[in-house]
């Protein structure tokens, strides 16, 4: 039964009650309250304002009056607001954002309750927290995800050690961003406990361990175990496979392992702390036998076409934001996910696939991914610095 039925079966709309009088072939209705539902306003991401309008009491004084809703579930949320005739307001909350909701408006006399029409209404989003100093998304969302399964292709989740837009259609994240400091590290050895993410919304396809077997492609953490030391339950969340990537062996192995030792102990070393947020766009790549794949797991998961870095480095301190100038390390790199290329050489060394921002934005657009970094920068002459630096 759909949700609408569901709520127009439980609440009949007139409800009439018969006396019995001598002559039982004369009967008389007992009169109910007249009762419209009022236009519903003011939807947010969790509330809503409805109410309603008694035309006229009926038989005897109105002593109830309010709102009765539900998302078709077989729970009923109820107001009560005042007595008597007339308009009222009833205000609706804890709602969950992207979602449709039932409503009708009721008015009860000692005959019986009364309901208006039914009048159905979907929340919008909730409002977004604010991140502080050390959050993931301290700079800016990147894509603008948002925590709601009714955006499956950029689903933002908190993966407790670091952020993640992760992409039910490809099966893999979008990107993901994480804050590093040498006291994010310790002596926690690696875990290699990959497996699927459980946490993903319900019938969403997960993952697993196996989902890469055979495919000629590493899976490729994006938030590195070697930056996620200091506990095993920090190392442990970096195998999800909702960290995973289809990566070229050679790449993986190779300039990629080499740029994510430099930032950890060249650039953030004991002093720096560093903004990082890895991602990857675009489908197909070449595999451990030179072969183009777009995709495995029987199409669950998408192999990306390139794979980028943004890292912003500060000296450590507070107020993270209010330090950021023009003058701050930006690095950022793309490389193609192309295992046939990294061979040794120039190919093999990072800082060939060193890039901008800027550029790395059009290019992620292009390929149909919404990247816009640094976000939370105020100022525009540093915001546009900071992405048309090319690190040296």
């Amino acid at each position: 039964m759909t949700p609408l039925n569901y709520l127009k079966l439980l609440v009949v709309s007139t409800v009439i009650l018969y006396s019995c009088k001598k002559n039982t072939d004369d009967l008389t209705p007992l009169a109910v309250p007249t009762v419209t539902t009022s236009a519903i306003a003011a939807i947010t991401g969790n509330s809503a304002v409805s109410g309603g309008n008694i035309i006229s009491e009926g038989g005897s004084p109105v002593t109830a009056r309010g709102i009765i809703w539900n998302a078709g579930t077989s729970t009923l949320n109820t107001t009560v607001d005042g007595t008597g005739v007339g308009s009222f307001t009833s205000n609706i909350s804890g709602l969950a954002p992207f979602t449709t909701y039932f409503v009708k408006a009721y008015a009860t006399n000692a005959n019986g309750t009364a309901y208006g029409n039914l009048v159905s209404f979907k929340t919008g989003s909730a409002p977004p927290s604010i991140p502080v100093d050390n959050d993931p998304l301290n700079l800016g969302n990147p894509t603008n995800a948002l925590p709601y399964p009714s955006f499956p292709d950029n689903y933002l989740k908190d993966n407790n050690y670091y952020t993640i837009s992760y992409s039910e259609r490809r099966g893999i994240p979008v990107w993901v961003a994480w804050h590093l400091q040498r006291e994010d590290l310790g002596t926690t050895s690696r875990q290699d406990d990959f497996r699927a993410d459980v946490n993903l919304p319900g019938g969403w396809y997960q993952v697993q361990n196996t989902s890469y077997t055979g495919s000629g492609f590493d899976k490729g953490h994006n938030c590195p175990s070697a930056d996620r030391t200091l506990s095993v339950q920090a190392n442990s969340s970096t195998f999800l496979m909702t960290n995973m990537i289809p990566q070229a062996p050679n790449l993986n192995q190779g300039p990629w392992a080499s740029l994510e030792d430099f930032v950890r102990n060249s650039l953030v070393g004991t002093t720096n702390e560093a903004y990082i947020v890895m991602g990857n766009y675009g489908t197909g790549g070449y595999n451990a036998s030179g072969t183009k794949v777009d995709n495995i797991d029987n199409g669950n998961v998408t192999i990306p076409a390139k794979i980028w870095k943004v890292v912003v480095i500060m000296p450590k301190g507070n107020s993270d934001l209010s330090r950021i100038t023009s003058a701050t390390v930006v690095l950022a790199v793309a490389m193609p996910n192309d295992n046939r290329m990294y061979t040794g050489g120039s190919s093999s060394d990072w800082r060939t696939y060193r890039t901008s921002v800027a550029a790395l934005e059009t290019e992620a657009n292009a390929a149909g991914v919404p990247l816009n970094l640094f976000q939370r920068v105020n100022d525009s002459v540093v915001r546009q610095a900071l992405k048309t630096k090319i690190y040296p």
